[in-house]
């Protein structure tokens, strides 16, 4: 069991490292490209980065055992919150938005619809 764990932990730091890099890289280019590109991209882009780095406050508090402390009330907030801005995003920029994006959006919100009712 102890075996099970240590390999558990490997993945979750992994996983971690994964994340944060992926974070940075996203964060670099949208610092350096912040002039050009298309509006939507960038906030979808920045919608990744949110996830990510909730993700990244999870996997921490997993590696760390503090998990607890991530209490149902505050898990609740960050999803009505993130629930909130990609309703807005998503009704600003839905014209702007490629088929497969906009329906991966959407099962998005109805997950996170879902764990707000299950929270609540």
């Amino acid at each position: 069991m102890e075996n099970f764990d240590n390999n558990k932990k490997e993945r979750q730091v992994d996983n971690l490292i994964n994340l944060v890099e992926n974070h940075t890289r996203t964060e670099r280019h949208l610092e350096q490209y912040s002039d050009i590109g298309d509006k939507g991209n960038k906030e979808h882009a920045r919608n990744v980065q949110d996830d990510r780095e909730e993700q990244i406050e999870i996997l921490k508090d997993k590696i760390t055992g503090n998990e607890e402390k991530r209490t149902r009330e505050k898990q609740l907030r960050n999803l009505e919150q993130k629930y909130e801005s990609t309703e807005g995003y998503l009704k600003n920029n839905v014209r702007d938005m490629n088929h497969e994006d906009l329906k991966n959006m959407e099962i998005k919100q109805e997950n996170r619809k879902n764990q707000i009712n299950n929270l609540k």
